[in-house]
């Protein structure tokens, strides 16, 4: 999938709003051109062995990823600071938060039982040191390229092609997990989705405003949450938005993600779905070669290739002979 009909996805994400969730589902899968096969880089380590061994994907909040400006968003954090703090700060007037987010100020006022200003004070200082981090720790997903043969990748992700890499059919089953209907989010349970890669960010000031808000009250009022979501169509959307948008330095990654929203954190770890093949680095080492065969085979992987430089002094792969 080039960067146009990437382009094309992306603008069909950014024009959807809400109103009607399985039409817009529809709509937007139109736009996406799913290859045939995508592939997981992997270091040769205990955890991504084992999660072979037993065909699991894991997923991974943005907090741990390996570039800390992952999602090419700007956030007005003085908008943010001003609309969160102004309210937080001065909780007797039930209006002006009621205006921020849109709520008729008698509903709100059933949900808000406000402590302290006190409370409050200390609340409100700490909103926007955290917000950008929650906003990360929200974003989880298993991330895949197009490309198997992608050098900078095996250097990225394979420990220095001394790794391995997994290729995974495209299958229904993995592009789309219907989302349970008591879930009142834009996406299903999970969704595979192409990253557009762009060099004009993407405004995701209303949702560092939603997660502010979100966090700070969470705590203190359980149900807050559930009323925001029903109350506010306006953020369907933003967390795809927010998760799949990077600078277009990174194009060459041709990366595609699982997005799997978990506000709670209670939400699945991981989903199971066999590898079609499993691909040993160039750089390998004999004793961790056989054991990626060994558990390859322990998982019922049926194709497993070894990387070569080739005649053209190219990265290629072939199949391993048995032995």
């Amino acid at each position: 999938m080039n960067n146009k009909d990437r382009k094309i996805f992306w603008e069909t994400l950014t024009s959807l709003t809400g109103q009607n969730i399985p039409e817009e589902c529809r709509k937007l899968t139109e736009t996406i051109k799913y290859p045939k096969k995508l592939y997981r880089f992997r270091k040769a380590d205990t955890n991504s062995l084992e999660a072979m061994r037993t065909n699991r994907l894991f997923f991974s909040s943005a907090e741990y990823y390996d570039d800390p400006f992952d999602s090419f968003c700007s956030i007005n954090w003085n908008t943010v600071e001003n609309g969160i703090l102004n309210a937080l700060l001065n909780p007797q007037n039930l209006n002006q938060l009621a205006l921020l987010l849109n709520i008729p100020e008698t509903r709100l006022s059933q949900f808000f039982n406000f402590r302290s200003i006190e409370d409050w004070t200390t609340l409100g200082t700490n909103i926007i040191d955290t917000t950008r981090k929650e906003i990360q720790k929200r974003h989880r997903s298993i991330c895949f390229t197009e490309k198997e043969l992608n050098e900078v990748l095996w250097l990225k992700y394979a420990d220095n092609h001394y790794g391995f890499a997994l290729m995974y059919n495209i299958t229904p089953e993995m592009v789309t997990r219907p989302q349970n209907a008591e879930m009142p989010f834009s996406h299903p349970n999970y969704s595979l989705y192409p990253i557009y890669y762009s060099n004009q960010t993407y405004d995701a000031t209303d949702y560092a405003r939603f997660v502010a808000i979100d966090s700070a009250l969470k705590n203190y009022h359980p149900d807050f949450r559930k009323m925001i979501y029903s109350i506010l169509p306006s953020q369907c959307w933003q967390y795809e938005r927010v998760c799949l948008i990077k600078h277009k330095c990174h194009e060459y990654d041709k990366e595609w993600r699982i997005l799997h929203n978990d506000l709670d954190g209670n939400g699945s770890k991981f989903i199971t779905f066999k590898p079609s093949g499993v691909i040993i680095g160039l750089r390998t080492e004999k004793p961790t070669r056989d054991l990626i065969i060994a558990l390859a085979r322990e998982a019922g992987i049926p194709k497993i290739y070894e990387c070569f430089i080739d005649n053209n002094n190219k990265l290629n792969k072939r199949i391993v002979k048995e032995s």
